[in-house]
């Protein structure tokens, strides 16, 4: 039985407080959060829940066995290391934090630790993500092309962090995790609409070997919600939509054959906090891990860079850790 806390009780950690009730492994031990309103309406729903508006009891609960932090972007650095510090496992939802350097900082702290460090880059625990990933490497599929992805949504908009550590870290971390490689530049282009001083819509393109384009389109500013991914080889193209209820994943042939295979229908959330869980047992690495972590942050600094000037094609360069 892992033993957790959790940090933040906004809309995606209340997510996982409704997750994590629904696994036999998991006992939820604290539930911590400034916000008293936020934990009063926890607290409604889950009466037994123990609640604090001060993390450092759940810093100094050595029963704990791991914590996961889903509070504001700027308070995960401080808050991971912390608790790494403390020789608890982690758990940092996305973006895990906001410079590459705070990173590899966490990184090296978790391994002098000896103990989990993982991001919550949600999609790679979604169940079709792995069976897009098996296609794309059979012989039918012919040589790969390129990757279209594309989240839209004329939904919160936040004032925190712009469009690309909300909505667009979830592409680059899916992008990773099918092409398992560096890319040999990135350049992006963005917008701001809305009424602060964050990007609201951007589009970042990615170069890599064998020729294989990437693009991926991100905006708060679409009245129409997206979550699309289109990978095109020399023979096949790979649909997923992940809006659909229902047939997420299309494999279309170049003769425009249509098959719509069967996939699982487990949830992301769930199976991330089950792999969580099940590193903290092993101590073993997490998918979502280093590596994972930091190609998607250095991904994400190049695109920084890139949107600053003019859309600027910047190489990927390799670095020691």
């Amino acid at each position: 039985m892992a033993k957790l806390g959790l940090l933040g009780c906004g809309a995606w950690g209340f997510n996982y407080i409704h997750t994590l009730y629904s696994i036999p492994e998991v006992t939820i031990q604290s539930i911590c959060d400034i916000n008293e309103d936020s934990l009063r309406k926890v607290k409604k729903i889950y009466p037994n829940l123990n609640i604090t508006t001060n993390y450092r009891e759940l810093l100094n609960d050595d029963s704990l066995d791991g914590v996961i932090i889903a509070t504001p972007p700027h308070s995960h650095y401080s808050m991971a290391s912390d608790f790494l510090s403390q020789n608890k496992a982690v758990l940092v939802e996305k973006p895990f934090t906001l410079s590459y350097h705070d990173a590899v900082t966490l990184i090296k702290l978790a391994q002098k630790k000896n103990t989990v460090l993982m991001a919550g880059h949600l999609l790679e625990y979604h169940p079709v993500v792995p069976k897009l990933e098996r296609l794309m490497t059979q012989e039918h599929m012919g040589q790969l092309r390129y990757m279209f992805l594309e989240r839209t949504d004329l939904g919160k908009i936040r004032d925190d962090v712009s469009v690309l550590w909300d909505l667009a870290v979830h592409d680059l971390s899916m992008v990773r995790y099918l092409l398992n490689k560096n890319p040999l530049w990135v350049a992006a282009q963005g917008e701001r609409y809305c009424p602060h001083n964050h990007y609201d819509l951007v589009v970042i393109t990615l170069g890599f070997p064998d020729n294989v384009f990437v693009q991926i389109q991100a905006n708060w500013v679409c009245p129409i919600k997206r979550r699309q991914v289109v990978i095109s080889g020399e023979n096949m193209t790979l649909v997923f939509d992940d809006i659909k209820a229902d047939y997420k994943l299309q494999l279309i042939s170049h003769n425009g054959e249509i098959t719509l295979p069967k996939c699982e229908k487990t949830l992301p959330l769930t199976n991330q906090c089950l792999h969580f869980v099940e590193c903290i047992k092993t101590k073993s690495s997490p998918r979502t891990g280093s590596e994972d972590i930091l190609w998607v942050l250095k991904v994400m600094d190049l695109v920084e860079q890139s949107l600053v000037n003019n859309g600027t094609r910047l190489t990927w360069h390799d670095e020691k850790v």
